[in-house]
């Protein structure tokens, strides 16, 4: 199992990722609003104040999505939804994405938890 963590900045694309997401099996996802170290430290920090009028344009948050997902291939067909919504992350400034092991949960649908015991 792995989390899939998501930073988006065009948080309008969140809900077409989260319906990707629905599409290949993936029915759980939490998405919160993010804000990056430039925006905290112009608000902040004093030397960077001067860049304050750079990141306050009515910039909204960005979005990130957290989900657990269940294997190696669903977790390739996740990243590929994000990237069909958002463009290649490798060349934009639209995002980052990454995804770490899981060992061990609670608290999931009763399929996603039948599926981690029968990994151990």
């Amino acid at each position: 199992m792995y989390l899939l963590i998501c930073v988006v900045n065009n948080t309008a694309s969140v809900n077409e990722i989260v319906g990707g997401f629905v599409r290949i099996g993936v029915t759980g996802a939490t998405v919160i609003d993010s804000h990056g170290t430039v925006e905290i430290a112009a608000a902040q920090v004093p030397v960077f104040a001067g860049f304050r009028h750079l990141v306050q344009s009515n910039r909204q948050p960005n979005r990130t999505v957290f989900s657990v997902i269940k294997d190696d291939e669903t977790l390739d067909q996740a990243m590929a939804v994000v990237e069909e919504v958002t463009g290649n992350l490798e060349e934009s400034a639209s995002g980052i994405m990454f995804a770490i092991p899981v060992t061990r949960v609670k608290g999931l649908a009763p399929k996603m938890e039948e599926t981690a015991a029968d990994a151990s």
